[in-house]
């Protein structure tokens, strides 16, 4: 985001590690039960979705960090992740236990995360059941003759096949990428391509989850169309943030 994306593991490392050592069962208790629109929980997602039942809530869908080495994205995490395969796994392993419904998981493959990338997709081969592309109209150009990138996958795993709520749904789509965005936070997911995923693959009434709530895209479509969202964000910085934006108290 996570872009609203996007991510939840968003603040420096040694930061990381003072949080997971701090999140307890006590202080997520309550964050299964989503008696709120929206939840926003100030933690590690790997601590909070262990303390989270089987089958909890109705569907997942987030944008973790791409793992782009640049640390040029955001100022509350540092985008190095060392064994980006295995961090991708246990968030998606997680996700999957806690989800009754589908698993989305949006990820940009770059030059530093595609072998990872398709290693996760050879590693949950069967428990993918849809590959979404989100095509940019607008993307930022590459260098000379290199290939421009100008797509993102969601990948969606469960154990059925995805159904839309209307006819007619393909498989793509098609919007421009956010024109601006602000410092702290470079990757936010453009709202209408979330809001396009919660309109047309949850019901009234679902519990959305976001382990990776970044500045609160998944929380703002989910308001939107009449869901509720447990949003998990490791930097309080961002958890703040998206309070601001989606006009959630704390």
């Amino acid at each position: 985001m996570k872009r609203n994306h996007e991510p939840s593991h968003n603040i420096t490392r040694d930061k990381q590690e003072t949080q997971r050592g701090r999140v307890g069962a006590k202080r997520e208790k309550d964050c299964m039960k989503a008696e709120n629109e929206i939840t926003i929980i100030n933690g590690d997602c790997f601590a909070v979705m262990k303390t989270m039942p089987d089958k909890s809530v109705d569907m997942v869908f987030t944008s973790p960090p791409h793992n782009r080495k640049r640390n040029d994205k955001y100022e509350e995490y540092e985008d190095t992740v060392e064994d980006y395969f295995t961090f991708l796994k246990d968030a998606i392993t997680e996700s999957i236990r806690v989800s009754r419904g589908h698993v989305i998981f949006n990820i940009q493959k770059n030059y530093y995360n595609k072998s990872e990338l398709f290693r996760i997709m050879g590693h949950f081969h069967d428990k993918i059941v849809e590959v979404i592309i989100w095509e940019k109209s607008n993307p930022m150009p590459a260098a000379g003759k290199a290939i421009t990138n100008a797509y993102e996958f969601f990948i969606v795993f469960g154990d059925g096949a995805m159904k839309s709520n209307t006819t007619y749904t393909k498989n793509v789509i098609t919007t421009a990428v956010n024109s601006s965005m602000p410092k702290e936070h470079k990757a936010v997911m453009k709202q209408d391509v979330a809001d396009w995923f919660i309109e047309k693959f949850t019901k009234d009434g679902d519990i959305v989850l976001d382990p990776f709530f970044g500045l609160g895209t998944t929380g703002a479509a989910a308001l939107k169309y009449g869901r509720k969202c447990i949003g998990i964000e490791l930097s309080s910085a961002y958890c703040d943030m998206a309070r601001a934006i989606i006009h959630v108290e704390k």
